[in-house]
């Protein structure tokens, strides 16, 4: 085995007596390792501890064995906690890969502003860039609701759509939504909305121009793209879908409740055949630019990226987010018996990382 060309998967890991769970990925892994044996690959396992260890989990049969396991030619980092990448077994996991010559991708979460701040030096993705800024206080508010009619504010370090606001102006005062709630508060000034929200955020955010988004039954849309990464920065679409939001909800994420359709049927539902098409392919190059962009900008080694877009009521696409650790919840159904493509892109990214190294 220790000739063998080798894929850890880094994950937190749930341990009990009678199994192990990878959470959320759990069958993501299954597809990786049995992919990989195909091609020759040995994939398994782990957490940054256990990798210390050299531990791993390997697929035996339909079984995932406990035991020792080889150096990694490749690890994919896919911890889920951004807490677990400040922790000190991370860090030296890093030191050992710096000693081993081993490769990671997807090094670490970005940050929503960092991400922002990466697209926001390319010109060309001027036009598809909601307007950010970090949140200041009441300062920043004025000044945004000045220009647009309603904003977001997002926490910094969010995910799944949690922590989210949206401050509209209305002829009643300042209206006030929180993506975890329906109901909505008033306040007369912006002053009194800040007051109320200070002691709500407890984290860094950032402010940023309100949409008003293309709806599906009265239900704001947006659209996942998944993007993968095949050798030196050239990237491909592996799975596009549309997400609708919960009714009286503002946010589509599917952690929130959201409705995942083929994007597709939804763009049909707007456009003529033609012009579904073209906004289909519109959407790819956008998420493909972006994702060659912040494979170039951010330091370390980035192999796949979850793009967010969505298309206003004008028939502008926009550019809502992108994440560092997609989730595998977002694809559409497959057999069980077969392998999804983003399996398949991990496992020939690894491939070639692999190539390059030889």
């Amino acid at each position: 085995m220790s000739n063998q060309r080798t894929i850890a998967v880094l994950t937190e890991i749930k341990e009990d007596r009678e199994r192990a769970s990878f959470g959320s990925i759990h069958l993501f892994c299954e597809e990786l390792a049995k992919y990989g044996e195909t091609h020759g690959l040995f994939v398994y396992v782990t957490s940054p501890s256990l990798y210390l260890q050299h531990t791993g989990y390997r697929l035996t049969g339909s079984e995932w064995i406990k035991g020792d396991v080889p150096r990694a030619n490749v690890v994919y980092n896919r911890l889920h906690s951004r807490k677990s990448e400040y922790a000190p077994a991370f860090q030296q996991l890093l030191a050992r890969l710096d000693e081993e010559d081993g490769a990671m991708f997807n090094r670490r979460f970005l940050h929503k502003w960092e991400v922002h701040r990466y697209l926001e030096r390319h010109e060309y993705l001027h036009p598809y860039l909601p307007k950010t800024a970090l949140w200041d206080g009441q300062d920043s508010l004025e000044a945004f609701l000045a220009a647009f009619p309603s904003v977001f504010l997002k926490p910094v370090h969010g995910s799944q759509g949690r922590g989210i606001f949206r401050i509209e102006c209305t002829d009643e005062g300042i209206c006030l939504r929180r993506s975890t709630s329906s109901s909505s508060a008033l306040y007369r000034s912006v002053a009194a909305a800040v007051s109320a929200l200070q002691p709500q955020i407890r984290t860094p955010m950032i402010i940023q121009q309100g949409l008003e988004l293309q709806t599906l039954d009265g239900r704001p849309v947006d659209f996942r793209l998944l993007c993968h990464r095949i050798r030196h920065n050239d990237w491909r679409v592996t799975s596009a879908v549309a997400r609708a939001a919960p009714p009286e909800q503002f946010v589509a994420n599917l952690a929130r409740g959201g409705e995942m359709l083929p994007i597709s049927t939804v763009l049909r539902q707007w456009y003529t055949k033609t012009d579904a098409f073209q906004q289909k392919q519109l959407l790819k190059e956008i998420a493909l630019e972006a994702a060659a962009v912040l494979a170039v900008e951010a330091e370390g080694l980035y192999g796949e990226l979850g793009i967010d877009l969505a298309i206003d009521r004008n028939g502008r696409p926009w550019i809502i987010e992108v994440n560092t650790k997609p989730s595998k919840q977002a694809e559409m159904t497959f057999s069980q018996q077969t392998v999804r493509p983003s399996a398949k892109a991990v496992i020939d990214y690894c491939l070639t990382l692999m190539e390059e190294k030889e």
